[in-house]
């Protein structure tokens, strides 16, 4: 079932775009959205940190703990690199880690709607797990900055403060002590490796300072309030 609704479609999905892209001559550069999954699941992550862009996820590591959508991004993304080998494309990847900050649709994506369901304490737990927080809009300028930046090249890690759950749960409760937070942790294991990420790279090329944990989940949360989904 994973394989056809989560894995088949991003691999065969980034296969067919980079397709497209290489048989039209007036694309010059393609952008390709990754994600920080693609490069922190691994059994030495904690030795090896802060993770750069030469770190790449273990998919035996993603096949043990059950980590699909980890397995499905890093194969999707080494596909990516494989065809821009074979053909020449100039392809620059960012990977940015879990994206928080206002709503750019009328719903919620998944990201978001993890976050929404905490908050309101509807899931019944919080994820156990360790990871990267970045504002949507670092998101956006850096996507911008590596189409138009010339020496942009390879991949680009965008990730601001990596937390635990808890710790980002204790310092909305501490801000916003009306809402119905999860108070208990999930026993998963495998996501909860403490760990860093290197956004130097993209940092040199021009990145403005990112936002802090403070400000992009102020921002999600007035975001959340001004929609009615809190």
């Amino acid at each position: 079932m994973l394989q056809t609704t989560l894995i088949d479609p991003c691999i065969k999905g980034t296969q067919n775009v980079l397709s497209s892209c290489t048989n039209a001559s007036s694309v010059r550069r393609v952008v390709l959205t990754s994600s920080c999954s693609s490069i922190r699941y691994r059994n030495d992550v904690q030795q090896v940190s802060p993770l750069n862009e030469s770190h790449w996820s273990d998919l035996e590591y993603c096949k043990h703990y059950n980590l699909w959508y980890a397995f499905a991004k890093t194969m999707a993304e080494k596909e990516a690199w494989k065809i821009a080998e074979k053909t020449g494309l100039d392809l620059v990847v960012v990977n940015p880690s879990y994206v928080v900050g206002p709503l750019l649709a009328p719903q919620p994506t998944s990201s978001l709607q993890l976050l929404l369901a905490v908050v309101k304490g509807l899931r019944g737990e919080y994820p156990n797990m360790t990871i990267g927080f970045v504002h949507i809009e670092d998101v956006v300028a850096a996507h911008i900055l590596a189409m138009e930046e010339s020496k942009a090249s390879g991949r680009l890690i965008c990730s601001n403060s990596v937390a635990h759950w808890s710790e980002i749960i204790d310092m909305l409760r501490a801000k916003y002590p009306s809402y119905s937070f999860e108070d208990r942790c999930s026993t998963n294991e495998g996501d909860n490796n403490p760990h860093s990420m290197d956004s130097s790279k993209i940092i040199k090329l021009g990145l403005p300072l990112m936002k802090t944990l403070d400000e992009m989940f102020d921002d999600c949360i007035k975001s959340f309030q001004d929609k009615g989904f809190l």
